[in-house]
């Protein structure tokens, strides 16, 4: 059975609220504050191991995680249980990640949440995307049933996720789930805000990446790349055009290509015609073995504040020329003047459940989405 979706009028009263808990600061405490102690979380690796707060007399327990095993994307493991009660709004989980390569702490996030069977509604993710909040509704009818709050952090090739979810109670209006929210939230920024690590080390990082110059016109960026990837074009050297690939090999063979690149495009540039063939050609040029791209969908994406011109987000899927599977592609396009902006991530075709199939993609999606960052440090710097 399909799930009910929230309706718009939900979504606008939650999202005003949420716009302000976005902008909150995120305060370091010295101690905990009245009524709260601190606690150690020991999940059995020395990276995980930290300090966060919780009411005195609440329940906690935590169980050892489990290493990825060799030739696997990733393991996760629920490591700790915090159990709901007057002192404590949500049923909270700790989930860890025992990854092959570091992931975008947001991607993880989000696919764990809406496996939950709750929307996210909102977010807020860290200048470099290795920590992100996530804000979550489930509804019933149109009505809000359910509320949750998740922050994901990324540390190295291991991740967190903290998720909090609670049921709304007596009245299911959007009154009670911003009250509701916002309750939740607060608990989860009072028990992590001040999260400190026995390693000494931020709370949220990137490891064992490389860092990879980016210039365009008398802008530059650094792009962390993961050793998933090897840089085989790099041109972002100020002039335009402007291009960088990427490629990722698994068992000797082609799992992934990220592209960056800069463009000048001619008068009459019109993103739904020029872009899908500007892609299809891309593809074309990539293997003699990829035939036909089918478009799945072309998506208009706001833009930024102050920015002007169109963006567009492009799925294809790729057939081979033999008629089997060739994987798909997904690209951002943004026009602005006589200038285009591409980021494009192939992936070749992958087998198994939903899970499966999403972790082995997720070295990719944190490409692509690092690039993504990179590309709008150079626009906006």
């Amino acid at each position: 059975m399909m799930r009910k979706k929230i309706n718009d009028t939900t979504l606008r009263l939650l999202g005003s609220m949420l716009i302000g808990l976005m902008t909150t600061t995120w305060c370091v405490a010295a101690s905990p504050p009245t009524g709260w102690q601190t606690k150690t979380l020991n999940f059995g690796a020395p990276d995980l191991r930290a300090d966060i707060a919780l009411p005195k007399g609440a329940t906690l327990q935590t169980v050892n995680y489990e290493p990825r095993q060799p030739n696997t994307a990733g393991r996760s493991v629920v490591v700790g249980k915090v159990t709901p009660s007057k002192t404590v709004p949500a049923d909270v989980s700790i989930v860890a990640f025992d990854l092959e390569y570091p992931a975008a702490a947001v991607r993880l996030c989000a696919y764990e949440v809406q496996a939950t069977g709750l929307d996210v509604i909102s977010l807020s993710v860290s200048d470099d995307s290795a920590s992100a909040d996530l804000r979550s509704l489930k509804a019933d009818e149109g009505k809000p049933v359910q509320v949750g709050f998740t922050r994901c952090l990324t540390r190295g090739t291991k991740l967190l996720v903290f998720h909090f979810v609670t049921a709304t109670t007596g009245k299911h209006d959007e009154r009670t789930a911003m009250r509701t929210g916002k309750s939740v939230e607060t608990f989860a920024r009072t028990m992590l805000d001040d999260i400190r690590f026995a390693d000494g080390k931020p709370a949220s990082h990137w490891a064992e990446m490389q860092d990879i110059p980016l210039k365009l016109g008398q802008h530059a960026a650094t792009l962390n790349v993961s050793p998933a990837w090897q840089v085989v074009i790099n041109d972002f050297n100020g002039a335009v055009p402007a291009e960088m690939h990427m490629v990722r090999k698994r068992d000797g063979k082609n799992a992934g290509l990220v592209w960056l690149a800069a463009l000048e495009t001619p008068n009459g540039f019109d993103m739904t015609r020029d872009g899908q063939s500007l892609l299809r050609d891309f593809m074309a040029k990539q293997s003699p073995d990829f035939g036909d791209a089918k478009l799945l969908s072309n998506d208009a994406l706001p833009l930024s504040e102050g920015a002007s011109g169109t963006k567009h987000r492009f799925r294809f899927e790729i057939r081979s020329k033999s008629g089997g599977e060739a994987g798909d592609l997904l690209a951002t396009l943004t026009h602005s003047g006589h200038m285009l902006y591409a980021v494009a991530l192939w992936s070749a075709p992958v087998s198994g459940n939903n899970r499966e199939k999403f972790m082995a993609r997720l070295p990719g999606l944190t490409a692509y989405d690092l690039a993504q960052d990179a590309l709008n440090r150079l626009l906006t710097h």
